[in-house]
């Protein structure tokens, strides 16, 4: 149940980053790039083989997404607000 909610927040966010006006291309394309990332590896069924394998995604793609959130803060602050809550999301599903 958590991970469906984890895909439709990054659905939801890939969808508010395409209707966003002024949004830096690189930011943009750098951020949907990660929502793949993240998708894949929610969607993926394969059990990790070691406990600290499941951490490492998680901290990569939290501190990746969080890193991001000072780029729209100012023009964008509802992307910024998702970004956020996606990373919070992952940092507590540990994937």
């Amino acid at each position: 149940m958590a991970k469906e909610i984890l895909l439709e927040q990054a659905q939801a966010l890939r969808d508010e980053l395409e209707k966003a006006s002024n949004v830096d291309t690189e930011k943009s394309y750098l951020v949907g790039s990660l929502l793949s990332e993240i998708v894949l590896h929610a969607s993926s069924d394969v059990p990790d083989e070691k406990a600290s394998d499941k951490k490492e995604p998680a901290k990569k793609y939290s501190d990746s997404l969080r890193s991001q959130v000072v780029h729209f803060e100012t023009d964008h602050p509802k992307i910024a607000g998702m970004i956020e809550s996606l990373a919070t999301m992952l940092s507590n599903l540990g994937i």
